[in-house]
């Protein structure tokens, strides 16, 4: 459970890159100098593919919590502080955009579903996913739902569908805060809508969730 002023032990953050030598590098620059500097375990892991980087990293994890951590982002200040005042499986943080030039789009907070007005939860997880891969979880629940899996898109969507299906508590902890950075040459801006919406609809017909 959570105690006011308890520090986080127990922790292993993973930083996970593939494909081209310039993500490993953008990762020694930006996600392992942040990572390291909260005193945790660090693991990074260059891979085949994206899954493959994330469980190849989680193999190396003998703690009891891990936190992944993409190459280009960050973890702010009192991340972990603000992550023991909560409970949970899934301890859910806020995140902060941060554009090229370096200067934040917007003030953090918890993403939602798009098109969802009302703060979300885990049963909003069939229509979209809201939580970034930064979220502190367990390492034994990643390893009961089997870590990621082979997908072409929302590999993080299908990941936390399974732990929420698994029986996992989320933990909204919105004082924790992940500093995502907006990159033009980024897996994300580059995929076309159409292969997007594919990818979805293979998440969701495997999960048993609504096809859009």
């Amino acid at each position: 459970g959570a105690r006011p002023g308890a520090a986080m032990t127990g922790v292993t953050i993973v930083v996970g890159t593939y494909g081209q030598r310039k993500w490993a590098e953008l990762a020694e620059r930006r996600a392992l100098p942040s990572a390291r500097r909260f005193g945790h375990p660090v693991v990074h892991h260059h891979g085949r593919s994206l899954h493959d980087a994330r469980n190849g990293g989680l193999a190396q994890v003998t703690t009891r919590w891990v936190c992944f951590l993409d190459a280009d982002d960050e973890l702010e200040d009192g991340y972990f502080e603000a992550m023991a005042r909560c409970g949970g499986e899934v301890r859910v943080p806020a995140v902060r955009y941060v554009r090229p030039n370096g200067l934040a789009r917007q003030s953090p907070g918890i993403p939602r579903v798009a098109g969802h007005v009302h703060d979300c939860t885990a049963e909003c997880l069939p229509l979209g996913n809201w939580i970034v891969i930064g979220a502190l979880v367990t390492a034994e629940l990643v390893r009961r739902v089997g870590g990621f899996d082979d997908h072409r898109w929302s590999e993080d969507w299908c990941f936390w569908s399974r732990c929420w299906q698994a029986g996992a508590e989320f933990v909204r902890c919105p004082e924790a805060v992940y500093r995502a950075h907006v990159r033009p040459d980024s897996r994300n801006r580059g995929a076309s809508a159409a292969a997007k919406m594919a990818a979805h609809r293979e998440i969701a017909a495997e999960r048993g969730f609504p096809i859009p």
